[in-house]
């Protein structure tokens, strides 16, 4: 039987961002000196622990709860700016493009992986032979390389134009290497634009995903209290019930004011009485119209958008069916 045919990296020789590895005295992973080219475990582990989201793939089938169902959501680094979001380099793949409130975790771009020589010898060995360590890593070396290129893809989405190319060069984010030029990065991009759907991992048919989601949802897919921990202090952790125990509280004192205004009115002046109960009964009825209309609203956006995700969702597997069937035929 003959073996599957060897994958090609996603970009042209001549278009690769560095040549570090085209150095046959290299024996360093470039970026990570204590990772040795011939020291095959240690080198896949760290590719396992650079590259794969491990949680975001393990309930990337649920994704689709929680953002919208495409790739392409990537919102450029200068738009991040518009949006009041500061980007935040982690090294945690799992992070990658995860956002909340006015922050944006993003993993800067490895320079391995801009090397044509990297992804011809590693990433592109599908049967498990060559510099993978025995056939077994074949499933291990088809994982990584369907994550790095879902992973390689964003930063043709978040790099779009010179703009976002100096601000991911700026000394205090360092996303793409500082020897880069923008003519360099911007052919390298373009190669970028061939890889679909189908060859990434399943965590990146989907761009950005947002924190205080994932961490909702952590307890129902992933089994544990959250997805991400945000608060790390006693006082940071309790100031999210803040606003809605003073909502809770602030209510339930008009309306016990009211009720107290009704039962304490001075029932020997008619007019005063009637007026009491008029103005306690109208405050109590204005709480309720206003507490009713913020839980309708709540249910009305979340309804909305489960609405989108599912109509999204079949659009999608039609799709999927139809492409199917036209490569059957």
């Amino acid at each position: 039987m003959q073996p599957p045919p060897k994958a090609a990296p996603p970009f042209a020789l001549e278009h690769q961002l560095t040549q570090e590895l085209d150095d046959p005295s290299r024996v360093s992973l470039p970026g990570h000196p204590s990772v040795l080219l011939d020291d095959k475990r240690g080198l896949w582990d760290c590719l396992d622990d650079e590259l794969w989201p491990d949680d975001l793939e393990r309930i990337s089938h649920r994704l689709w709860w929680m953002t919208t169902q495409s790739s392409a959501n990537i919102t450029p680094l200068h738009r991040q700016r518009v949006k009041r979001r500061m980007v935040v380099v982690t090294e945690d793949p799992r992070l990658h493009l995860v956002w909340i409130y006015d922050r944006i975790f993003v993993k800067p771009l490895p320079r391995y992986l801009g090397s044509y020589r990297f992804w011809q010898d590693y990433l592109c060995d599908s049967d498990g032979n060559g510099k993978t360590q025995d056939a077994d890593d074949g499933d291990r070396t088809r994982r990584i390389r369907k994550a790095a290129l879902g992973y390689l893809r964003t930063y043709r989405h978040l790099v779009r134009y010179e703009s976002d190319f100096r601000m991911a060069q700026d000394p205090s984010l360092c996303l793409v290497p500082s020897a880069v030029t923008w003519e360099q990065f911007s052919r390298f991009a373009a190669d970028l634009g061939r890889i679909t759907d189908r060859q990434v991992s399943g965590r990146y048919a989907y761009g950005e995903i947002r924190l205080t989601r994932l961490n909702f949802y952590a307890p129902l897919v992933l089994g544990r209290a959250h997805f991400h921990r945000i608060d790390y202090q006693y006082g940071d952790y309790f100031a999210r019930f803040y606003g809605p125990v003073l909502f809770v509280i602030g209510g339930a004192s008009v309306v016990l004011s009211g009720l107290q205004v009704i039962v304490s009115a001075d029932a020997t002046s008619e007019r005063l009485l009637s007026a009491a109960l008029w103005l306690s009964v109208a405050v109590m009825v204005v709480f309720c119209i206003i507490f009713l209309s913020l839980s309708l609203i709540l249910v009305y956006k979340v309804a909305s958008e489960w609405k989108f995700a599912v109509r999204e969702r079949l659009r999608l597997t039609e799709e999927r069916r139809a492409e199917e069937a036209a490569s059957e035929c």
